[in-house]
């Protein structure tokens, strides 16, 4: 089975690794190699609401905290909008997710019409570095909620020895890479 990020085969989210599988988290430029131990399925749950948004108005970033995994841990996670506003997303919060040179895209409650899959909102964290999100209200009454729902897979891992990192690195052993985001810390 080739897993990779933002694919769907017969369901929307399928795990982007498997138990024993190699995965190198590649978060601020600094690569975590890691073994996955275990996965978790996260069904579709509410992992924050940002609050009411006045008419014409951009909410303050909120920090999805809901979202945190364990020290060790990184998490695949697909995430929709349920009200009528525009959200942006950062990871982590100084820094724009779904980003061109000139403007930042948007996640709304039609995405999922466009992509039932929602590869377009496919994201990695590890560990405690959640990602952040601003809320848009475009329109000309106020908003009472700003509700986002995810679902995914959370993957506790072990660190792999230099000696197997040295053998990914000559490509004698297969890993598969994952475009994360956080804060920059020692390679682990």
């Amino acid at each position: 089975m080739d897993l990779y990020p933002y694919k769907s085969g017969l369901g929307l989210v399928e795990p982007v690794a498997l138990i024993g599988y190699n995965v190198c988290i590649i978060s601020a430029g600094v690569r975590h190699y890691r073994k996955v131990r275990w996965l978790e399925a996260i069904p579709p749950f509410q992992f924050l609401n940002i609050g009411a948004v006045a008419a014409a108005s951009t909410s303050a970033k909120t920090q999805a905290v809901n979202l945190e995994a364990w020290d060790g841990e990184f998490v695949q996670l697909r995430w929709f909008v349920l009200d009528n506003v525009q959200v942006r997303m950062y990871l982590p919060q100084a820094t724009g997710r779904i980003v061109l040179k000139r403007i930042q895209g948007i996640v709304d409650m039609n995405t999922p019409l466009i992509d039932p899959d929602l590869h377009l909102t496919e994201i990695f964290y590890w560990e405690d570095r959640v990602p952040w999100f601003e809320a848009i209200n475009a329109g000309d009454y106020a908003t009472l909620a700003t509700r986002l729902k995810g679902m995914g897979y959370r993957f506790i891992t072990d660190r792999l020895s230099d000696a197997e990192v040295e053998s990914i690195k000559k490509g004698l052993t297969q890993c598969s890479y994952l475009p994360s985001a956080g804060e920059a810390g020692q390679e682990q």
